[in-house]
């Protein structure tokens, strides 16, 4: 199995992902939270958001970012992701349809629902990194 298709495997299981993402602010200060997300086969990756938060901002002034996913259950054999990428904030219908869950419904009226963005990540790296130790980790590029 290549880099990219375990990688599809592992944050396609599920309907979302959880995962951390990076962003730095204004002040040069890096900011972490957890989100959710879901992944399309060309390995870019689509977070719902408000579009009043603190990522929205800080995207918009510097758009690289890190995302760290994967694997939840450390009992489990498995893998976890480091993502270096590029990130835009996108409000098109094609982007909050593909990252709507019924999950978001607690949240948003709907797709259309103007409070509602997506963080859309265009992975530039990707290092896959087995859980538990084992075999070093293998990198995917953009180039690849």
């Amino acid at each position: 199995m290549t880099v990219k298709e375990r990688i599809l495997d592992t944050l396609k299981r599920e309907e979302d992902f959880l995962c951390a993402l990076a962003t730095v602010d204004a002040k040069g200060c890096p900011n972490v939270r957890f989100t959710k997300g879901v992944i399309a086969d060309d390995l870019v990756i689509l977070c719902p958001t408000f579009v009043s938060t603190q990522k929205v901002q800080d995207i918009a002034a510097r758009p690289d970012i890190s995302l760290t996913c994967g694997d939840t259950d450390s009992r489990q054999p498995g893998s976890y992701f480091q993502i270096s990428g590029r990130a835009t904030i996108s409000q098109e219908s094609l982007d909050r349809e593909a990252a709507w869950t019924s999950r978001l419904e607690k949240w948003f009226g709907g797709t259309e629902d103007p409070n509602y963005a997506v963080v859309r990540i265009v992975p530039t790296r990707i290092l896959a990194l087995p859980i538990g130790g084992g075999p070093a980790g293998e990198i995917w590029t953009s180039d690849q």
